[in-house]
C-alpha cells in the first residue's frame, strides 16, 4: 500500500542514516523487529536520531511537487485555516492557498488533499518504525522517553487526519474515517491493504497511543532539554502529552477529562502565557518563548529558508517578511466581524490593522513600512496588486524583527499554554461547572490580555461560545481554527467577514451540502490500497455558490 511504502525522505540529513539503520543491516538486508530492538538497546543514540527525524519531517519543501504550497505541516495549518471563516487572503494567483479559500481543494485528484494524506502518513510511518523498535516493557528510561515521542506524534497525526476526512466524533462514531496503520499491522497492510476504520476506532488508537505516551514520560522523568540542547521544545514533554490528550478529549466531548488534562498540562509545564506587554508588539517567532509548549524548529540552513526562499510559513503569513505579502499582495487578514468583537481594551485588537490600516501595536518603523503598501482603496475581489488590506494581521513578527526579512527562519507554534486555559474553561462549562469556567476564563483574559474583561455568559452553551470567540482570536493563524469548526459543528458563514465576493459562502455543517468540508482519499491511495474502493471514498462535495 502506498503510504506503507513511503521512504523516510522527510528526515533531516543528520538523522537519515541512523533511521535507515533501523530498517537495514550494513549489507542492506532487511532486519526483523527483534533485531531492531536489539540494535536500539545497544545503541540508544539511534533512537535519538529517529526522534530527530520525526520532528524534522514537520517541515520539508517539495515533498510532492515543486508548487509553493508544498512545505510540510505548516502548509497544512495554512490550508485548513484558509477553509474557515477567519483566515482570509486575496483571490489572486499570489495566494497559493486560494483553493482552500474557495473550498475546491477536497477532490480525490487534488494535490492539496493528497498533501495532507501524504504528510501525516509519512510521519506515521516514521513513528511506526521507532515505536516498533522499542519494547513497550522496556525499563530503560531513555528508551521509554523515545518510544513516547513516537506514540505521541502518531496520535497527533491521526487526530489531524480524523478531522479532515470525517465529521465530528460525537455524531459520527460509526462513520468511515481513515485506515489505522501501526507498527503492529503495517506488514499486513502492505500486503493486503487496510480498510477505513470508523471514527470511534481511530480515536481508540489515538487515546491508546497518548495514554501510553503519558505513562512512559511519567516513568522516564526525562525532560526534552536533557536530551536535545538545541530547541528541545520540538520534542513532546509530559506537559505537551497532557495538552494533546486535552485536545483529544475536547474533540470527543469528554468535557471533565479535557478540563483535567488541561490543568495537568498547565501544572506540569514550566512556562506561562505571554504577558500583555509581550504581545503588545508583533511576536510569535521563537520556540524558546516561555508560552510555547511545542513547536516546529526552523534553522537558517534548512531548505526553503536559506537564500531568501519564499516557500515557507513566514513568507506567506508574516506581513513584515519578504515573501508573497510584500511581493504579491497576498496579505492574510482576519474576519471583520471577529475584529469588531475584540474590545478596544484587549491587547489582541492590535494584532490586526484597523479599517484605516493602522495598529497601535506597531513601532513607527513597522507602521511606516506597511504604509508604503497602502496605495489606494483596497478591494476584496481579484487583485494582483500589493495593496494592503484592512484587518491584515501583524501578529507574527519577522525573523529577528528585521523588516522585509529574507531569512524566514521563524519557528512555528504547535501548542501554546494559553490554549490550555481555554480548553479548561470550555471543559468546565460543558461538564456543569459554569462558575469555575467563568473564573478560569476571567482570570486568564484579565491577567494576560484584557484587564477590563468580564465573561457575561451564564450557561454552558454561552460560555462555550465565548471560549470559541477567544480561541478564534488567541490562536488565529496557528492551524487550529478548522478543527474547532469541525468539532463544534459550525457553519462556514462568511457573510460580512471581508472575503472576496467569489468566496462569500454560507455552508451548512454536516453530510449533504457540508460534504465539501471533508477531504477525499487521494486517487493514488485508492489505486494502491486493496482494502478501499472508489465507492468507499467520501463524496466529492459541490463547491458552494457565492452569496451576492
Amino acid at each position: 500500500m502506498k503510504f506503507t511504502k513511503i521512504l523516510v525522505g522527510a528526515l533531516a540529513a543528520s538523522a537519515l542514516g541512523a533511521c535507515a539503520d533501523l530498517d537495514t543491516q550494513y549489507n542492506d538486508s532487511i532486519v526483523s523487529a527483534d533485531q531492531k530492538q536489539e540494535v536500539i538497546e545497544q545503541n540508544p543514540d539511534m533512537a535519538s536520531a529517529s526522534v530527530a527525524g520525526i520532528y524534522s519531517s514537520f517541515f520539508k519543501i517539495f515533498s510532492l511537487n515543486t508548487q509553493h504550497y508544498d512545505f510540510g505541516y505548516p502548509a497544512v495549518m495554512m490550508g485548513l485555516d484558509s477553509q474557515g471563516i477567519d483566515y482570509i487572503s486575496k483571490n489572486s494567483g499570489y495566494n497559493w492557498f486560494f483553493m482552500y479559500n474557495s473550498l475546491s481543494a477536497n477532490n480525490a485528484s487534488s494535490i492539496r488533499s493528497n498533501q495532507i494524506w501524504y504528510y501525516q502518513y509519512s510521519q506515521i510511518k516514521t513513528c511506526n518504525t521507532l515505536v516498533g523498535s522499542i519494547s513497550p516493557d522496556t525499563e530503560e528510561a531513555e528508551l521509554q522517553f523515545y518510544r513516547a515521542q513516537g506514540l505521541a506524534t502518531r496520535s497527533f497525526d491521526y487526530w489531524t487526519l480524523a478531522q479532515t476526512y470525517q465529521f465530528d466524533y460525537a455524531n459520527h462514531k460509526t462513520s468511515p474515517c481513515v485506515p489505522v496503520i501501526t507498527d503492529e499491522n503495517s506488514e499486513e497492510a502492505a500486503l493486503n491493504g487496510a480498510p477505513r476504520a470508523t471514527v470511534e476506532e481511530v480515536y481508540a488508537q489515538i487515546m491508546k497511543d497518548i495514554n501510553e505516551a503519558i505513562d512512559l514520560l511519567s516513568k522516564s522523568k526525562i525532560d526534552p532539554a536533557s536530551v536535545m540542547s538545541d530547541k528541545p521544545k520540538r520534542m513532546v514533554s509530559l506537559a505537551v502529552a497532557y495538552g494533546l490528550r486535552a485536545r483529544y478529549n475536547l474533540t470527543m466531548e469528554n468535557w471533565a477529562d479535557a478540563a483535567a488534562d488541561a490543568q495537568m498540562a498547565i501544572s506540569t509545564f514550566s512556562g506561562s502565557p505571554y504577558t500583555i506587554q509581550e504581545v503588545s508588539k508583533p511576536t510569535f517567532t521563537s520556540i524558546a518563548d516561555h508560552s510555547w509548549m511545542w513547536g516546529i524548529a526552523i534553522a537558517e540552513t534548512m531548505d526553503g529558508i536559506a537564500g531568501g526562499s519564499i516557500v515557507n510559513f513566514p513568507a506567506m503569513s508574516c506581513s513584515f517578511a519578504h515573501g508573497y505579502c510584500d511581493q504579491g499582495g497576498a496579505w492574510r487578514w482576519c474576519n471583520k466581524n471577529l475584529y469588531d468583537w475584540i474590545p478596544n481594551s484587549d491587547v489582541r485588537k492590535g494584532w490586526f490593522l484597523d479599517a484605516n490600516r493602522k495598529s497601535r501595536n506597531l513601532s513607527a518603523a513597522q507602521q511606516a513600512y506597511l504604509d508604503e503598501f497602502a496605495t489606494g482603496t483596497p478591494t476584496y475581489d481579484e487583485d494582483q496588486s500589493t495593496n494592503l488590506m484592512p484587518y491584515t494581521n501583524v501578529k507574527f513578527d519577522s525573523y529577528q524583527g528585521v523588516l522585509e526579512q529574507g531569512m524566514n527562519a521563524s519557528d512555528i507554534p504547535l501548542m501554546r499554554v494559553e490554549e490550555m486555559y481555554l480548553i479548561k474553561a470550555e471543559g468546565e462549562a460543558m461538564s456543569g461547572n459554569t462558575s469555575g469556567a467563568r473564573e478560569t476564563l476571567n482570570n486568564f483574559v484579565r491577567t494576560y490580555r484584557d484587564p477590563s474583561y468580564a465573561c457575561l455568559a451564564s450557561d454552558a452553551a454561552g460560555i462555550q461560545n465565548e471560549v470559541w470567540m477567544h480561541r478564534r482570536v488567541e490562536l488565529w493563524g496557528e492551524g487550529l481554527s478548522w478543527f474547532d469548526i469541525m468539532r463544534l459543528r459550525k457553519n462556514i458563514d462568511r457573510q460580512g467577514a471581508g472575503f472576496p465576493r467569489a468566496w462569500i459562502y454560507n455552508v451548512t455543517y454536516g453530510p449533504g451540502n457540508g460534504d465539501v468540508m471533508l477531504f477525499t482519499i487521494p486517487e493514488d491511495e485508492i489505486a494502491a490500497n486493496k482494502a478501499i474502493t472508489a465507492g468507499q471514498n467520501n463524496p466529492v462535495g459541490k463547491q458552494p455558490s457565492p452569496i451576492s
